[in-house]
């Protein structure tokens, strides 16, 4: 725990320091549409610092901590055109700049990274990228674990990967988890461990926002990026409130309870944010004698700070992360006092986390900027009377260098290192911990010849066991009006398998794991178009997209076990000759009202997902035939109101062979779709830019009760038999209630 101590003591000193040595300029306001109604959610963004705020639901923002000077200030909102003024401010000088917006056909103005390591706004970048809010993320629940809510993004779903353990991976349109690389503020530090039961420790409350690219980004962003990439990134110090708490309970008898403080100087800012959650009530409501829900305790503590030059651009960002949680599962009458025995039986895990992330562009070199972090992951774990403890530690470096060669030609090149280690108590490591060191170079050129730009990409990684490994891209927008934009890219992947935690159940009991001598990486080619249109409606504009997608997997790595007395004897991991393929389509809009406070999206998209190999075609498991979103938020400003909604629809899924053949289950799950339902009702006035913020909130999530039944089979005390947890297509919790109040002071 010294890791996590270093952690929170670097973020209350970053946090700690205020009034330095010349004072700061504050821009407040308001900002409108042409009728005089606030506008939520628009974008304010200072171009000489890349500072950003959002504006809160009454259209107020506060731009704090501006250097003394002239900005220039770019505020966006989607369905509206865009002002951008310089606006000079006197030290210490307190401004209310008031602005107004008109409606227009263009949208996207969102500021994202994710698409080309660069700063710029959506509609900007020849990659599609999807930028969603962690406020709209949350649309209609509550919740403290970001896996909950994940599925609300168009062509993202979650799989429950254990029925007892609660763990669970993000599928991008239907591909399987350890495809989907995510990343923290752009760095890939999950690790496998993580994959497995860290992202349920990412707790929305640090969350700025979430942007997601479909289809293969290994040019940028290495292994594991086959299916696509997830980048959380967390809250800017500049924009977090002085003081803010938010605390609810659930009707499972979950309590949650998130504080924060932030201090601004004129050059250094931070925040700290603390959570605590609380659920370990048994409750089993589909009679499998098994408790519907992993109980759980958890404790995080994260920090973050930033320090600036005297112009107001970042020079450092410092983020730490401190993370533990005890998680039980299991029949009645379970508890950490028998863990290990085969009295009763149950699964424990002990996660122990720590990250330390740093950004660094040095003063006077805006092209460069280099990048760092190290976590390290402990889990202590029992599956019955199995134990598996292991410890993983993950370092990561980059440096990049952006340089605009003429108006038209911007080049990207970079370096990487990658630094792994495990160790746990299996055969896989007899020898001693495994280590990993994996360098890459990667180039990428950006062209703007007129309504097109091009982009184009290569990476080269080196792996001991795979030597060089190669992943080009290529990317282009055209913009053949302002209502129409096109894109298309292709590009490949690649994922260096982490066999030691990917099934770690398994491993633990076998005597011998063997690995293939020609084992290579997993690969996949992608081919991605969208066409974006946008229809004016008479000033409440509607933005139509379609996506189609294509991506073949092949290389797959897997186990084969050779079984002596009902165990696993001896695991060989090798290349199979299958080919996996995924493609579809996916129809979404987008609709923001000027004449009523009306904001609603929508999407669906079609999966085509199946293996070949040499027993034929067939369905990849788990992977939805079709996946549906809706979110509508509603606001009674008179009456301080606001009402979100949010539905999810999920299509059936070839369940594994296994279930079939073995128990008896059926071959396809059912389809279902889950509804919930949010109102908040703020009770002080917000518009004076130093006021405090009071709401309260009441949820109801999975309004209609969907559950599936048992996503167990088999004896855990019949080793004959078998015991499987991962029968799962659907909610285990049924309908749940949730009652919180926050506080936000300004």
């Amino acid at each position: 725990m010294q890791f996590v101590r270093r952690i929170v003591i670097l973020s209350l000193l970053l946090a700690g320091v205020s009034g330095a040595a010349h004072a700061q300029a504050v821009l407040y306001g308001r900002v409108t549409d042409n009728a005089g109604e606030p506008i939520p959610s628009a974008n304010l963004y200072v171009e000489e610092t890349e500072q950003g705020i959002a504006t809160q639901d009454d259209g107020t923002y506060r731009l704090s901590s501006l250097s003394a000077g002239t900005h220039t200030i770019v505020v966006s909102a989607v369905g509206f055109q865009a002002v951008e003024e310089q606006v000079t401010l006197e030290a210490g000088e307190e401004r209310e700049w008031d602005v107004s917006l008109e409606p227009t056909v263009l949208r996207g103005e969102e500021v994202v990274v994710t698409s080309t390591m660069r700063e710029m706004y959506v509609k900007d970048s020849p990659v599609k990228v999807q930028s969603v809010s962690s406020e709209r993320l949350q649309r209609g629940s509550v919740t403290s674990n970001i896996m909950d809510v994940i599925g609300n993004v168009s062509g993202l779903s979650t799989q429950l990967n254990c029925g007892v353990c609660g763990t669970n991976a993000i599928r991008i349109n239907g591909v399987e988890g350890p495809n989907t690389a995510v990343l923290i503020d752009g760095m890939p530090i999950q690790g496998a461990l993580a994959s497995v039961y860290g992202l349920n420790g990412i707790s929305p409350s640090i969350i700025d926002r979430v942007e997601v690219i479909k289809g293969p980004q290994s040019t940028l962003y290495g292994t594991d990026a086959l299916g696509g990439v997830v980048n959380i990134i967390t809250k800017d110090p500049a924009n977090t409130p002085t003081l803010s708490a938010d605390v609810y309970g659930r009707s499972t008898q979950e309590f949650n309870a998130d504080v924060a403080a932030s201090a601004k100087g004129d050059r250094v800012k931070g925040f700290v944010s603390g959570n605590v959650l609380r659920m370990e009530n048994f409750f089993d409501e589909n009679g499998d004698n098994f408790a519907d829900q992993v109980m759980r305790s958890r404790a995080a503590l994260f920090g973050k700070g930033t320090v600036e030059n005297a112009d107001g651009g970042k020079i450092l960002s410092v983020a730490g992360k401190g993370y533990y949680e005890d998680r039980t599962g299991g029949l009645p009458g379970f508890s950490d006092d028998i863990r290990g025995s085969d009295e009763i039986y149950g699964e424990s895990i002990y996660t122990t986390r720590g990250e330390l992330l740093a950004e660094f562009r040095p003063p006077g070199v805006e092209q460069l900027r280099f990048k760092g972090a190290t976590t390290y992951h402990d889990q202590d774990s029992f599956y019955g009377g199995t134990g598996y403890k292991a410890t993983q530690t993950n370092s990561f470096l980059q440096s990049t260098w952006n340089q605009q060669l003429t108006d038209a030609v911007r080049l990207l090149g970079g370096g990487t290192l990658r630094y792994q280690t495990y160790d746990d108590d299996s055969p896989v490591t007899s020898g001693g911990a495994k280590k990993r060191f994996i360098p890459g170079v990667f180039a990428q050129a950006k062209w703007l010849p007129g309504a097109l730009t091009l982009l184009g990409g290569l990476r080269v990684d080196y792996h001991d066991e795979s030597g060089f490994v190669s992943a080009p891209r290529l990317a282009a927008k055209y913009d053949a009006s302002d209502r129409t934009t096109l894109r298309a890219s292709v590009g490949t992947g690649f994922r260096f398998v982490n066999v030691f935690t990917e099934d770690h159940q398994s491993l633990t009991g076998t005597s011998e794991v063997v690995f293939a001598d020609d084992l290579d990486p997993e690969r996949s080619r992608s081919v991605t178009a969208n066409l974006e249109h946008i229809l004016p409606l008479g000033g409440n504009p509607m933005t139509l997209s379609l996506d189609g997608f294509y991506t073949r997997f092949t290389n797959k790595i897997e186990p084969a076990y050779e079984i002596n007395n009902n165990a696993p004897n001896r695991v060989i991991y090798a290349n199979n000759d299958s080919e996996a393929t995924t493609r579809g389509f996916t129809a979404g809009l987008e609709q923001n009202f000027t004449a009523i406070p009306l904001s609603y999206d929508a999407s669906f998209t079609f999966i085509d997902a199946f293996i070949e190999d040499d027993e034929g075609t067939r369905a990849l498991d788990y992977s939805p035939d079709f996946l549906g979103n809706l979110g509508a938020t509603y606001q009674l400003r008179d009456l301080g109101l606001e009402l979100d909604y949010s539905a999810n629809l999920v299509g059936p899924k070839r369940m594994p062979d296994l279930y079939v053949e073995g128990y008896g289950r059926d071959r396809e799950s059912p389809t279902f779709s889950t509804h919930d339902l949010k109102l908040t009702k703020s009770f002080l006035d917000v518009n004076s830019p130093s006021s405090v913020g009071v709401d309260a909130y009441l949820s109801v999530e999975n309004i209609f009760d969907t559950t599936q039944p048992t996503p167990l089979v088999g004896d855990p005390y019949d080793a004959e038999e078998g015991f499987e947890t991962i029968y799962t297509w659907g909610p285990i919790v049924g309908r749940t209630f949730s009652l919180g109040v926050r506080m936000n002071l300004r």
